[in-house]
């Protein structure tokens, strides 16, 4: 197509016509290609795009990759060693020593110290264990906490009528845990104990409370003529509307926790309270219904989430849930328990039901919680965990373990190092979520292309040579497959294996989900290392380099032309740009006609353009135009 001039520019919607520099011979005939360039600038990329993980001791919560040590989420799995992803311990269920179910779902358990006896409560009998569950000789329903003081068992109960004390919610006691004694004093009920110092601190008293407000001590709580003393007078916590849930020992304070508040009291009987701002506004019946101490802190339920206390007063919320990434998980904690290195927290989360086993770890300077998703429940009830030493290497995590009308307990056993535990036994399934990776650029498409994966074998507490029975399989979801979705079948090669991907994964960004399986419980498959290796497709940017000729004419001139492109580069309205000798047109309408750019900053220049030596350098306008992905009509 013929044209007169080489490029125009639309700049704030009127067209400027320019020609490129040229050489040219003695004779003024172009001789040469015009001083334009296209230039695809590429930005920083991987073109050798790695995703590598050895450790997820860090825990479970992060959406997108930036600490190397956590993860998304995961099921059935444990990663509270460094370097090493194994499965979780086996669940074993316990019912009643005739094989039958219990008659209600767990309430608690409690150890008898003195008699050396893992009992458990429903909301119909009390239980003992042996290898299964013995209903106690005396029928005992509504137990809602046991306690232990000077060898005496008590048993708290709740009301028949809910909000009145009557006949026949007095509490028990008991020394073996089978047969149980009404007691005859004066102030017969209570819906929990504390064994707990008295004012004075110099012996320790039983506390008890009942609902609404009400909270004593005695010496002895059995019958009169057993010995029993009758109950102090009561001292009030707040006002009736709200319900005393429990009453706890933090830092030699004694706390009482209700639906609306958390008080302590001094030794004069004064009544101080807690946490006045938070709980104002945060009235709940699973305010401080489960407690455990761990370490030097006191961590109880408090509406869906956990508060913790410390040994200075310092309150602040965590849980499981809570100050992650939003991993579309929320849920209500329903048990609490600890031993000398871990705190474990059951959430129901909706459909299933996670224990999740967490600590505080310092990282640097920085502590942090770390939350590994460790025993799957599923859709399995439970409203109690307790951790039990039923010998010196014997330890339990308890709970309840109902489905339907199946009532039933069920624990795992605890070690402190399953992988060389011959004692310990692990579940049959459980994988771990991936965090996303993004690689250097969300927009970024990419391509993954395989995936390397360091396993071994552990069983009877040995790392062992494989075996078919423990694999591991790989699976992804990226942006578009939200779904997890195969890509390495179930394999149980040991040592470092690269598998190639049967196709390539597409997509801005991706995650991988490691599926660990054992068909022995004595034995699991352990992951130390992974890498995802692909490339990136980086978003590039074209670049029109040119240089405008300058002639005599007013409108060819470097005052004009450089005062045009000035104005072109501080306008905030995207520029046309055409190239004429290809038919392009800034006035155009159809695909293709023109393109929207930019003038970059430091355009345009005036430089001089050296010829062949029969030519004087020539004055020119330099820029540089930068196209941008606009579809502006």
């Amino acid at each position: 197509m013929p044209h007169t001039h080489d490029h125009q520019l639309n700049i704030s919607g009127t067209a400027y016509e320019f020609d490129l520099v040229r050489e040219k011979d003695q004779q003024g005939r172009s001789i040469g290609a015009a001083q334009y360039n296209v230039i695809e600038e590429v930005p920083q990329y991987q073109p050798n795009l790695r995703f590598t993980q050895t450790n997820w001791i860090g825990g479970h919560g992060q959406v997108e990759y930036r600490q190397g040590d956590k993860y998304f989420e995961g099921q059935s799995i444990d990663t509270t060693q460094v370097g090493k992803l194994f499965l979780a311990p086996l669940i074993t269920t316990v019912i009643e020593a005739d094989d039958t179910a219990l008659d209600s779902a767990p309430v608690g358990f409690f150890w008898a110290e003195t008699i050396e006896k893992w009992l458990c409560f429903t909301a119909g009998k009390i239980y003992s264990y042996g290898t299964k569950w013995t209903a106690a000789t005396t029928t005992l329903a509504r137990v809602k906490q046991m306690v232990e003081y000077n060898g005496v068992l008590y048993a708290a109960r709740g009301q028949a009528t809910p909000g009145t004390w009557a006949a026949g919610d007095e509490y028990y006691y008991s020394t073996d845990g089978a047969t149980w004694t009404v007691t005859d004093l004066t102030d017969k009920y209570a819906l929990s104990f504390l064994v707990a110092p008295n004012p004075a601190g110099t012996a320790e008293n039983l506390w008890k409370f009942k609902t609404p407000n009400q909270l004593s001590r005695t010496t002895d709580g059995r019958t009169i003529a057993a010995g029993g003393v009758q109950w102090e007078s009561p001292t009030y916590i707040g006002e009736t509307t709200n319900d005393i849930t429990s009453i706890f020992l933090s830092a030699d304070k004694l706390y009482v926790g209700k639906e609306d508040s958390l008080s302590w009291v001094d030794s004069s009987g004064g009544v101080h309270s807690e946490l006045p701002d938070e709980l104002k506004v945060n009235h709940s019946t699973d305010n401080f219904k489960y407690v455990t101490n761990w370490q030097t802190s006191t961590y109880f339920s408090l509406q869906r989430g956990m508060g913790e206390i410390t040994t200075s007063g310092t309150y602040r919320p965590i849980s499981p849930l809570t100050d992650i990434d939003d991993i579309g998980k929320v849920g209500d904690i329903v048990g609490l328990s600890s031993d000398k290195d871990w705190l474990y927290v059951a959430v129901d989360e909706g459909t299933n039901t996670h224990i999740y086993k967490g600590r505080e770890t310092l990282i640097g300077n920085q502590l942090r919680w770390e939350w590994c998703p460790w025993v799957f429940l599923g859709a399995y009830t439970c409203a109690t965990i307790k951790v039990c030493q039923h010998t010196t290497t014997n330890r339990r995590l308890w709970f309840g373990y109902t489905t339907g009308s199946t009532y039933a307990t069920g624990y795992v056993i605890l070690s402190d190092n399953p992988l060389a535990d011959s004692a310990a036994r692990f579940c049959a399934a459980g994988w771990l979520r991936g965090s996303y990776t993004y690689g250097t650029d969300p927009n970024y498409d990419k391509l993954w292309q395989s995936a390397v994966i360091e396993q071994t074998r552990y069983a009877s507490g040995a790392e062992t040579a494989a075996s078919s029975g423990e694999t591991v399989q790989l699976k992804y979801r990226t942006d578009s497959i939200t779904a997890a979705t195969n890509i390495i079948s179930a394999y149980n090669t040991a040592g470092v294996v690269e598998t190639n991907f049967t196709s390539a994964l597409q997509g801005k960004r991706i995650q991988f989900e490691l599926h660990l399986a054992s068909d022995t419980n004595t034995a699991t498959p352990c992951v130390t290392y992974f890498q995802a290796k692909g490339t990136e497709k980086p978003t590039t940017v074209r670049i029109h380099e040119a240089y405008y000729a300058v002639g005599d004419k007013p409108s060819e001139r470097a005052k004009t032309i450089r005062a045009l492109l000035r104005t072109a580069r501080t306008s905030t309205t995207l520029i046309k740009f055409a190239d004429l000798r290809y038919g392009q047109k800034t006035s155009g309408t159809a695909s293709g006609d023109y393109i929207w750019c930019v003038l970059m900053p430091g355009y345009p220049k005036e430089i001089e353009v050296k010829h062949e030596k029969y030519r004087q350098p020539e004055l020119a306008i330099m820029v540089r135009l930068m196209e941008v992905s606009f579809t502006i009509s």
